[in-house]
């Protein structure tokens, strides 16, 4: 079992139909096995053996998607680098990773180390100036040499370091099975076709880019639309004119096309929508089925469990919820001994499937820490339904206790986004002498508005409990975000400003 044979396998079926679109240029199934099969002969004769890692940091690009697959079809490890990294951060992913081969572009060569200053490193290629680079799209008419490596369902084939559960990075070692299991879950649950043509500017490096969108549409033999990142009229018209069907975005890049209906005209061909990265206000997903007539479908995942967990849904979507469990992987809500709640009740959520990752990489007590009788623990508070749909409630880590009460974010959060002055929002925990943690909200409003503090108050006392409703609201022009588009909470500080209302 290998994951490259995604592409084998559309290449036999579909050689001369579009893979990959990018910028002006459309390159076939068949070139895109010859490229994975030239690099992965390449790295062979160099001396590659199975099970070596090598470092990937490159853009989204026609050569990352063929060494990906290449290192892959060779019987290496990919370790995906963000090629926002700058070099202090990569010196210790390829130090931790133990890799002995990085395949970089010129354009981050200042982030680069020497080779010689990392232990194991051999080599560093440049996907813009190596020989086996600027050939690989070449022809397509004599049939690469044949790539004969073994390799078994659970060997590890990809790397991708996470914060998981604890907020220190970790590798998460996915295998062959696990990423093939997600790509024919996506492929079935989304029912993605061989005329679908899927948007990709999320960055591939991550789960939701490379796991789910990229081979989940390889899966399908669609065709991947791929840009190196998010520009916002460049996108607009790759919709337009790609003709695409499928859009896959983050929660932030929803509210922004919703800021202008004239954005509408732009999704004439696309018939589905899906939203990743953290959970979906209901209310803007509402917001989203008015103005453009689609549904946004949300699903529930981990870098962890290599992607999709529970989807919603193919057959009864529910507003607020991440669906039902997605195939055969099964999900329970757990205490913190372990044991399952009652039907309804909030607690850990716990999976267990042929998704979930194989281990951390050189971390064996973080491993057994949240691999526990087969099942992944994974720091995320949900419920599920009589239905059997899950609702996340909010990361563990992220629960502010103040005045002896628990509040979720989440929970303040969707109840702020219904108000239509606030495009985007954060609640976070500060410190407080009285309370211990001050439920406090960091707000970005919609061009136009300027709402005081007070009025919010009245909005949230009318809707939530007095101790959920934030003792302040601060204004801000923009809220940190990862590089998939996601807030990120613990980057929340408070700012130099004096427009912020504290409420007693």
């Amino acid at each position: 079992m290998n994951l490259s044979y995604v592409i084998d396998r559309a290449a036999r079926y579909f050689a001369n139909k579009p893979a990959l679109v990018f910028g002006r240029r459309a390159y076939s199934y068949g070139e895109l096995w010859g490229a994975v099969s030239r690099i992965a002969s390449h790295l062979l004769a160099e001396g590659l053996r199975p099970g070596d890692r090598v470092a990937l940091y490159v853009p989204n690009s026609p050569e990352w998607v063929a060494a990906y697959y290449g290192v892959i079809r060779a019987g290496g490890v990919v370790l995906c680098l963000n090629p926002a990294y700058k070099r202090f951060e990569i010196e210790h992913l390829l130090r931790d990773s133990r890799s002995c081969l990085m395949i970089a572009s010129d354009r981050l060569a200042q982030h680069v180390p020497d080779p010689a200053t990392i232990p194991r490193l051999d080599a560093v290629l440049s996907v813009e100036s190596h020989p086996v680079f600027s050939t690989i799209f070449e022809g397509t008419c004599s049939e690469p040499p044949p790539v004969s490596v073994h390799t078994e369902a659970d060997d590890p084939c990809v790397i991708l370091y996470t914060g998981g559960t604890t907020g220190t990075p970790k590798g998460a070692m996915l295998t062959h099975k696990n990423i093939l299991f997600t790509s024919q879950n996506v492929c079935y649950h989304e029912r993605i076709r061989i005329d679908d043509i899927s948007l990709g500017f999320m960055p591939l490096n991550h789960v939701f880019g490379g796991n789910h969108i990229m081979n989940g549409t390889f899966y399908g033999c669609g065709t991947l639309v791929l840009h190196e990142g998010f520009d916002y009229d460049r996108i607009l018209e790759s919709i337009h004119e790609d003709r695409v069907t499928r859009f896959f975005a983050v929660p932030t890049v929803f509210i922004r096309l919703m800021a202008h209906s004239r954005y509408k005209q732009y999704f004439s061909t696309v018939n589905y929508c899906f939203s990743a990265a953290t959970s979906m206000a209901s209310e803007i997903v509402r917001k989203w089925s008015e103005m453009y007539g689609l549904t946004i479908h949300e699903a529930y995942g981990m870098t962890e469990t290599s992607s999709l967990v529970t989807y919603n849904h193919m057959y009864r979507h529910k507003i607020g919820s991440v669906g039902t469990a997605a195939g055969i992987v099964e999900v329970r809500i757990i205490d913190p001994d372990g044991n399952p709640v009652a039907q309804g009740e909030k607690g850990e959520i716990a999976i267990r499937g042929p998704n979930v990752m194989k281990g951390y990489l050189n971390k064996p007590d973080e491993t057994a820490a949240v691999l526990q009788d087969g099942w992944l623990r994974s720091g995320d508070v949900g419920r599920i339904d009589e239905d059997g749909y899950l609702f996340i409630v909010d990361r563990i880590k992220d629960v502010i206790i103040t005045g002896g009460y628990n509040v979720f974010p989440s929970e303040v959060e969707e109840v702020l986004y219904t108000h239509p002055s606030i495009s985007e929002c954060a609640v976070v925990g500060v410190e407080h002498p009285v309370y211990g943690e001050a439920v406090t909200a960091f707000v970005v409003f919609r061009e136009g508005f300027d709402v005081p503090s007070t009025e919010l108050t009245v909005y949230c006392k009318d809707r939530l409990a007095s101790y959920k409703v934030p003792k302040q609201f601060n204004p801000v022009s923009e809220l940190p975000k990862s590089s998939t588009g996601k807030i990120l909470r613990r980057m929340v500080r408070e700012p130099k400003s004096d427009s912020g209302g504290e409420v007693t």
